[in-house]
């Protein structure tokens, strides 16, 4: 999880759900709950490009920095069916048991698009009266960069670190952060 400055976390418990489709509906709007969360981080990744005048020995303009932005958060209480969606094609549905089964490979090779398993991803904060939502329009989840499984029988939670790289969609929009209710129109 990315870590240094605390303004990128929101720091309330709340819930992922993938792929809603109406906002207004009930929770979990059309959409999949994958699991529960106690703090996202949204870390900007985009740089600005300060541009210097040779003759003032200064900066006269900076240019907007590019839109590159990873969700990342640690799912606790995840279900099964939800993270099999969520990060498909690596995960499938046990035989014998029917919980979630993680292979390597998946059936994508290194280098291939990995638009197909683009999902629409909520964050729905338990508060929705003093906590910000978030809405990714196209994230593309993978593991959070030097992710740990611990396989331990101690105090720990278990949990699944989970990373998504957010995308432009097809009507130019990355996400939007805001109160809940100023995000219903937002899918529309």
């Amino acid at each position: 999880m990315a870590s240094g400055n605390i303004s990128r976390v929101i720091r309330g418990q709340g819930r992922i759900v993938i792929n809603p489709v109406n906002l207004n509906a009930v929770y979990p709007h059309g959409g999949t709950e994958v699991g529960k969360t106690n703090l996202c981080v949204l870390a900007v990744l985009g740089q600005t490009l300060r541009i210097d005048c040779e003759g003032l020995g200064e900066a006269t303009d900076v240019l907007t920095r590019n839109n590159q932005y990873v969700f990342s958060c640690f799912l606790r209480g995840w279900d099964d069916d939800a993270v099999e969606q969520l990060l498909k094609p690596n995960y499938v549905k046990g035989a014998v048991s029917g919980h979630a089964v993680y292979q390597e490979p998946g059936a994508k090779a290194p280098g291939e698009s990995s638009l197909d398993r683009s999902v629409i991803l909520l964050y729905v904060p338990d508060d929705l009266i003093h906590v910000p939502a978030m809405l990714i329009y196209r994230g593309i989840p993978n593991w959070s960069d030097g992710s740990e499984f611990a396989f331990q029988r101690e105090d720990e939670e278990i949990g699944l670190p989970l990373a998504v790289d957010c995308l432009r969609d097809d009507d130019d929009k990355i996400l939007k952060i805001g109160r809940f209710a100023d995000l219903v129109p937002s899918l529309s």
